[in-house]
């Protein structure tokens, strides 16, 4: 690949990868057990592979880049790159659990709900709050198209976060002395 000044066709690139990995993640799990979605454990194994994905773009863009690879040129190359990976995941998630499997989302509520149950009991909740936060579940669509939407920007929130300290790894140490 030829040295550029730009990082946008790395990362853009790199998204669609993140995406189309998200997508097999979520499909995999689909497809050999349901209950997986709610475990706390595939929620840090999305983190990874997002996280590890953005940093692979910003050093995949650092080696093609002519100029001083500079904080905002790395942190430019993890968003873009979360960005088009997240928006990609958020909208296989809403076609999947609305059209081609709205019973899916139901059992994922379901299952959902009694780990709820299950954890509010433990750490001491009446059945008063744990009803009402049964009722709030029961009551709010969490794969309807704004639901996802507020996901996604939540996530873009807090993985630009992750994206500014990645950013302070990778940019270059500038020569000029103060």
């Amino acid at each position: 690949m030829e040295a550029n000044n730009t990082v946008k066709p790395i990362a853009s690139n790199l998204g669609v990868v993140l995406g189309i990995s998200l997508t097999l993640f979520i499909i995999l799990i689909y497809a050999f057990n349901l209950e997986l979605i709610t475990e706390w454990y595939i929620g840090i194994i999305e983190f990874l592979i997002i996280v590890i994905l953005g940093g692979y773009a910003c050093s995949k863009a650092k080696k093609h880049f002519t100029e001083p690879f500079t904080f905002k040129n790395s942190f430019s190359a993890f968003f873009i790159t979360i960005a088009i990976g997240l928006a990609i995941y958020s909208l296989v998630n809403y076609i999947l659990f609305n059209f081609v499997d709205p019973e899916a989302a139901n059992y994922i509520v379901e299952v959902s709900i009694e780990k709820v149950r299950e954890t509010m009991s433990s750490f001491g909740g009446t059945e008063e709050q744990i009803n009402q936060v049964v009722a709030d579940m029961q009551n709010e669509n969490q794969f309807s198209l704004s639901n996802q939407a507020i996901g996604l920007a939540v996530k873009l929130v807090f993985y630009s976060v992750i994206g500014l300290l990645v950013a302070l790894i990778f940019k270059e140490k500038s020569n000029q002395v103060a």
